[in-house]
């Protein structure tokens, strides 16, 4: 998939995104918290909820289930790259520079038979084999480093949203799913695609009110006098 292709992908999200928040936002402040009421009530025991309710409950975690799980594959993708790439940046590091000349050279044969024009820009670099290793070594470091960093934010914002937990954070995951390049799948166009889905998914009314729920009896847990 071409860059052109996800750049528009990247602003269709951009623009779900904005729709949401303008038209869903708004009701998110008055969804049901499960807080008890003004007049001294004691909360709903789950003993106690309505079935309605409870089949409420039941359909918003159903919808979360397999996009959450999707954006938690991607993330365990991201780990497993990033986990090569590391390896690799390791392996680098310790072998004999006339190995790593000779496969250097094998690559950018490679490269003139496939990118003719790149070929000439590493022709152009004015580097010698020593400068050539360590600066492979760097990038590759840094790139499984940003592989492995949104792995995590991928795997947390999936099992948030299965949980309900934060909604912050389960959009961190979202967004960085749908970033070509540093997201594995972003690469392809699937994390732009999973991410809208994830985003449709995380603003529907059933689930933000699982999420209010969740938040309100966190905070009914952390305050003693309730």
């Amino acid at each position: 998939m071409g860059p052109g292709f996800q750049f528009i992908l990247i602003i269709l999200i951009i623009a779900v995104i904005i729709i949401l928040i303008m038209r869903n936002l708004p009701e998110f402040a008055n969804v049901e918290t499960w807080e008890p009421s003004a007049t001294g009530q004691n909360p709903i025991s789950p003993e106690q909820i309505h079935p309605q309710v409870a089949w409420m409950q039941s359909m918003a975690r159903q919808k979360v289930e397999i996009p959450a799980l999707f954006l938690i594959g991607l993330g365990v993708i991201n780990l497993i790259m990033g986990s090569i790439i590391m390896v690799r940046s390791i392996q680098i590091s310790n072998i004999p520079i006339e190995d790593f000349e000779r496969d250097y050279e094998e690559a950018k044969n490679i490269t003139r038979k496939m990118m003719p024009e790149a070929a000439i820009n590493l022709d152009n670099q004015g580097l010698n084999i020593h400068e050539i290793q360590k600066k492979t070594i760097w990038i590759n470091a840094g790139y499984s480093c940003l592989l492995l960093g949104g792995s995590f934010l991928m795997i947390m914002g999936g099992w948030h949203m299965r949980q309900f937990r934060s909604m912050g954070m389960a959009v961190m995951g979202i967004l960085y799913c749908a970033m070509p390049c540093i997201s594995c799948a972003g690469t392809f166009g699937v994390g732009q695609l999973i991410a809208a889905w994830c985003l449709m998914v995380l603003f529907n009314p059933l689930v933000r009110q699982e999420f209010a729920r969740t938040a309100g009896r966190q905070n009914q847990s952390r305050d003693p006098d309730c």
